[in-house]
């Protein structure tokens, strides 16, 4: 089967940057698969915040929830690696977008995992998917 590779935009407008934790690594003393998902969700955290909003949970009076994940895992990271996430909105839809991470280790000059996660706005009152808000598609564009 042909491995599926996750494309990724010329261009990333918000960065951050993370160094792997003991609690991040294996017992094969490397990065975790399932530490993956927890980073790229603490540069979210960050990128939400970066955007000018005070909650990254739930803001424009909804929750961000997702609704599908992809990873592309690409090479091996250790303990005390930094790794700088570049994070970028993009394919906006009435009622979703996505967020495409790249997990690089700047400690090896290689790139260690890429991240698709399609995001959508979730009213906890009615409990249903809204739209997009405008208003974070300006911040977005802004960025």
């Amino acid at each position: 089967m042909p491995r599926k590779f996750i494309e990724i935009p010329e261009r990333f407008p918000f960065s951050t940057t993370y160094t792997v934790l003991y609690s991040d690594v294996n017992v094969a003393n490397h990065l975790a698969a399932d530490r993956i998902p927890a980073i790229a969700i603490e540069a979210q955290l960050r990128y939400i915040i970066a955007l000018g909003y005070e909650h990254a949970t739930a803001f424009e009076e909804a929750g961000l929830i997702m609704a599908h994940s992809e990873i592309s895992y690409i090479n091996e990271t250790d303990y005390a690696d930094t790794l700088r996430i570049d994070v970028v909105a993009t394919n906006f839809a009435h009622k979703s977008f996505e967020l495409v991470f790249r997990i690089f280790n700047e400690s090896k000059n290689l790139e260690t995992a890429r991240l698709r996660n399609t995001m959508l706005f979730f009213d906890y009152n009615t409990k249903s998917v809204v739209e997009v808000p405008q208003t974070f598609k300006e911040k977005v564009a802004e960025m």
